[in-house]
């Protein structure tokens, strides 16, 4: 399963009187849609088949003044039936040494299945969030949450840089929607900040004041202004990487389109931040499952009735009611062990990834050669590289099919390179989409070091730059092109794409160019 969203708050009730588990148990009613025939209770597990094809599996457990919650929802893609969508959440109330209830929850997404090496389909935070919000406070690692982003002064800008921006510990994006000139905003803050609840902390700021942000990031390359939005990432620093942290126009804010590009980067962002469930959840779904198989004992009911002993309609009922309830509890388990092992998995690819990383820096270490910044994670094949290049470039490149199989055979000696072009690529294209970019893509490619060379534009020679794209050719002509041997070097086969993007139809060794009149003789 790949993960889309990840997303961790601890909740902190409104009021005092307010029943927590009550509370979110109303709040999941409201987001799952359930009606009176499909009730959840702290009681019992139940599983439900909701509208739309959607999967409820419900799994609580209260013990001593702790509670657990697992809701699992799994949903098949409106759009394309082949993709499973699944949110799991965890809600869990716990007790500390001096009494006080501890109170988060984890919201996780995924999808499995799909068009093979297709666009990535949006990802939304779920509605559970809102419906949390009426009841809870919702406060991340860097602070609450707010319906209404938090005006900013021009006299706190210098502290807000150094202290918000610049936080090294900072976990979650940080959201700054501008004033326009005129004054008013693209959108209304509060729509902003609810299209963007839960996946970072939102600011606003007065066109007065963005002169002066300028001056506190070091420059208009790094701020906002004139009704633009911008999300300053985790990491940022006043030597980052201004294409790092998207920047989204006045004129594009107001598409749905340029948002919905947002905040499926926001979502991208809150996978990479590594969290799980607290101990004491594995302790309490320990004591939970144990509660699960403590179900009134049907054996000798069973053999009672083999015996010939009469039973009654009532404990007959109740007889199926409990083996009901102990197969769903197994289900149930299986489901957690399932959901475990894809977590151990996900580990191990970070982990093998932080080895990668620390094999560069060793290489650099012995070869004596300065590190000014922590060594990249340096790619061990083109096929890799072009793996990276969908995972993190998804919004700007697409990749067909046949360029994964081209990088596959690939004998380009410096996979490294393939991928510093293949980012170059993926950050014009951004820019391109963000409307940017006003000079010639060869200017562009120029100044980032990677060799560029447009489409042929000859009719007297067959263009063999055809690639299949699902049911339909696509014409990739346009190159990145290093080295000159026709079989080690790299060739990386592209065209535009009507939002500005690029679509790669081969990353590998170079294609013969076939003259169309020797072509007619064969």
């Amino acid at each position: 399963m790949q993960p889309r969203l990840a997303l961790h708050f601890d909740l902190t009730p409104r009021s005092a009187a307010t029943d927590a588990d009550a509370a979110f148990l109303a709040a999941c009613v409201a987001w799952l849609g359930l009606d009176q025939g499909q009730p959840l209770s702290w009681d019992s597990p139940s599983n439900h088949t909701l509208d739309g094809g959607r999967i409820l599996r419900w799994a609580p457990y209260r013990n001593d003044g702790a509670s657990l919650a697992d809701i699992v929802v799994h949903a098949p893609d409106p759009l394309d039936r082949s993709l499973q969508w699944s949110t799991h959440v965890t809600y869990v109330a716990s007790q500390n040494a001096a009494g006080a209830i501890h109170r988060q929850v984890n919201i996780r997404v995924g999808t499995e299945g799909g068009a093979p090496n297709g666009a990535p389909p949006p990802v939304r935070p779920p509605r559970l969030l809102s419906e949390l919000d009426a009841t809870f406070t919702l406060v991340s690692n860097d602070g609450p949450l707010q319906r209404t982003p938090t005006q900013l002064e021009a006299g706190t800008l210098d502290a807000f840089v150094r202290f918000v921006l610049c936080d090294p510990a900072r976990t979650m994006p940080v959201l700054l929607l501008t004033e326009l000139p005129d004054g008013g905003y693209v959108l209304p803050p509060e729509q902003f900040a609810a299209e963007m609840f839960g996946l970072g902390l939102c600011f606003q700021l007065r066109h007065a004041d963005t002169f002066a942000l300028s001056d506190a990031v070091g420059g208009h390359a790094r701020s906002v202004f004139l009704g633009s939005a911008r999300a300053y990432l985790p990491g940022f620093t006043l030597e980052a990487d201004p294409f790092q942290h998207p920047l989204v126009l006045a004129r594009a804010l107001a598409l749905p389109g340029e948002r919905r590009r947002l905040v499926q980067r926001l979502a991208e962002v809150s996978v990479q931040r590594p969290f799980s469930d607290p101990v004491v959840a594995d302790t309490l779904r320990d004591l939970r499952s144990a509660a699960y198989s403590k179900r009134p004992d049907a054996t000798e009911a069973l053999a009672a009735a083999e015996s010939g002993v009469e039973m009654d309609k009532t404990q007959l009922i109740a007889i199926v009611r409990q083996l009901e309830e102990a197969v769903r509890a197994a289900e149930g388990e299986l489901a957690r062990t399932r959901e475990r092992l894809n977590e151990s998995r996900q580990s191990l690819e970070a982990e093998r990834s932080s080895a990668r990383s620390l094999r560069t820096t060793l290489a650099a270490l012995k070869e004596r050669q300065p590190i000014s910044k922590p060594a990249s994670d340096a790619p061990q094949s083109v096929l890799e590289a072009v793996e990276r290049a969908q995972a993190l470039y998804s919004d700007a490149l697409r990749i067909l099919p046949s360029a994964f199989t081209s990088s596959r055979d690939s004998e380009f000696p410096d996979p490294d390179t393939a991928w510093s072009y293949l980012k170059a690529l993926g950050e014009v294209g951004r820019r391109r989409q963000d409307r940017a970019l006003s000079r010639p893509l060869g200017e562009v490619f120029a100044d980032l070091g990677v060799d560029y060379s447009p489409g042929p534009s000859d009719p007297a020679r067959k263009t063999p730059y055809i690639f299949r794209d699902s049911d339909r050719e696509v014409e990739c002509a346009d190159q990145l092109r290093k080295g000159s041997n026709p079989v080690t070097c790299l060739r990386i086969y592209f065209a535009s794409t009507e939002d500005g993007g690029f679509v790669i139809g081969h990353v590998g060794r170079q294609i013969d160019v076939i003259a169309r009149a020797a072509a007619s003789e064969d």
